[in-house]
């Protein structure tokens, strides 16, 4: 571990400045980096669960100390330190920028964002995944916005695609506007059973539309669950959202798969067919989803996707800054301050490295060894294949990323 001194910090300044390093110290103060290998453990989001893999993959393979590589050591267990971690000698590495420490960062299987975040919270978890913001009880939280992502809108099968207003949705989900006629205005609709879906409890997709409507969408009488794949197995349950397949082979619980009508990540929509099945998106009071209605709010269901921390492991160092310290918890109720030396190794640092490597400007990266290009813009590839966006520059408020604390 490197010593908390006045010595310690003019040494990881000089390696700022400088770029040389010293034995034991190279990452600058103040750092989350030990010199020793740790593995992040994050889970939650289902809608995040592939692009958090995918910022893993970068993150993972990022420059980072010289390790020792041999087996057995003396003492045992330093295989895959850092050079130097004991002080010993000085790291023939320079450049800082990328995941000094080569720590791992790894994905859960989906459980929902608000399963997530109580892990976390609990400390199962290191980290966790989000759809939605911050929500009561969880004032020990920031929620790192990393994305931006729409919610679709979708039927499936046979039926027309339209438009659809904030308040035909809610009298769909609260058992108000029952047939089709009553949207399309088409007589031979009349006899056609609007059939809305449901939707995970602990998802944060749900959570999100349901503060759009104004009321849960799974409380209505009219609301269908699925039945997996067809009659028998499980009792019929609210499906984990972007994947129509359980809601396209349901043949107990939905009548009419061509009178389905669901909400799902507009990301996930347009870059995974296979999920979407044959899903197609209506407009929202006229607004199609896009990249553009999306960044710039005209589409009225946006929201922002969040890698979620305590606020001891990962706090902005100041408003505006894309350095991440730890923070100092003091009175009750909690307040929490900016802290430099509070995370300076183990799993909080390094919770606080990959959270600042996520959010940091283009100029703070360093290249990918695999590609040549930077891992800003590896970071930026991961968006694209995922179908999700950055954060717009209007909307940032920490480097790339949109900080906001739970209360």
């Amino acid at each position: 571990m490197k010593i908390k001194s006045l010595v310690a910090g003019a040494l990881a300044a000089a390696t700022l400045i400088t770029g040389a390093g010293t034995a034991g110290a190279l990452a600058p103060e103040p750092s989350g980096y030990d010199d020793l290998p740790d593995t992040i453990f994050a889970g939650g989001s289902d809608t995040t669960y592939r692009i958090n893999q995918e910022f893993d993959v970068v993150y993972n393979q990022a420059k980072g100390c010289e390790t020792i590589n041999s087996f057995p050591t003396t003492p045992a267990g330093n295989t895959r330190k850092c050079v130097g971690f004991d002080g010993s000698v000085a790291n023939g590495q320079t450049d800082i920028k990328g995941n000094w420490d080569h720590d791992i960062s790894v994905q859960a299987f989906p459980t929902g964002s608000g399963t997530g975040v109580k892990q976390l919270l609990a400390g199962e978890l290191d980290a966790a995944r989000s759809s939605r913001g911050p929500a009561t009880g969880e004032g020990a939280a920031n929620f790192w916005g990393i994305g931006k992502d729409g919610l679709s809108v979708v039927t499936y099968g046979s039926r027309s695609v339209g438009n659809l207003t904030l308040a035909q949705l809610q009298g769909i989900w609260n058992c108000s506007i029952t047939t089709w006629d009553q949207i399309t205005g088409n007589a031979a609709d009349a006899g056609q059973v609007i059939e809305p879906l449901g939707m995970n409890s602990a998802s944060g997709t749900k959570s999100t539309f349901q503060g759009f409507l104004g009321f849960d969408p799974n409380a209505g009488a009219c609301v269908r669950k699925v039945d997996i794949d067809g009659p028998g197995g499980a009792a019929p349950f609210f499906p984990f959202e972007n994947d129509s397949k359980p809601v396209e082979a349901s043949t107990t619980t939905i009548n009419n798969i061509n009178n389905a009508v669901w909400w799902m990540s507009w990301a996930s929509f347009r870059a995974f067919p296979f999920l979407r099945g044959s899903a197609q998106q209506w407009t929202v009071n006229g607004i199609a989803p896009s990249a553009t209605s999306i960044s710039n709010n005209t589409y009225p269901f946006t929201r922002f996707i969040f890698q979620v921390t305590k606020k001891v492991d990962a706090t902005p160092s100041a408003v505006g800054s894309d350095d991440v310290w730890g923070a100092t918890v003091a009175g009750t109720p909690a307040f929490y301050t900016p802290d430099a030396t509070v995370a300076s190794g183990g799993k909080p640092g390094a919770v606080r490295e990959f959270t600042e490597f996520l959010c940091k400007n283009s100029a703070n990266h360093t290249v990918n060894d695999y590609s040549g290009l930077s891992n800003f813009v590896e970071l930026g590839n991961r968006y694209t294949l995922t179908g999700f966006i950055r954060i717009p520059a209007a909307e940032r408020t920490n480097g790339v990323c949109k900080v906001v604390p739970g209360t």
